[in-house]
């Protein structure tokens, strides 16, 4: 919201002069004109497999892939 707000500070036009994305879909953004993209991700089930993961490595389980990739969706909006 802040690049937003900036942007319109300094007379650039959103997203003629500067494209701008943000994250997790809040309502402020889809209110504003043009309308924010947003990333969502899925914060709840991060959370959940980030506490397993944690408690299996106190255990001290090995926790493998260390890394996991649990996607993505891209909500479009006038911005971008």
């Amino acid at each position: 919201m802040g690049a937003a707000f900036e942007c319109q500070r300094l007379g650039l036009k959103i997203p003629d002069d500067m494209a701008i994305a943000g994250f997790h879909g809040h309502d402020i953004g889809q209110v504003m004109e043009p309308r924010l993209a947003s990333v969502l991700t899925p914060r709840e089930r991060m959370g959940s497999i980030g506490a397993e993961r944690l408690l299996a490595r106190i255990r001290g389980e090995t926790v493998t892939p260390k890394m996991l990739d649990l996607g993505f969706t891209l909500s479009p909006g006038g911005s971008i």
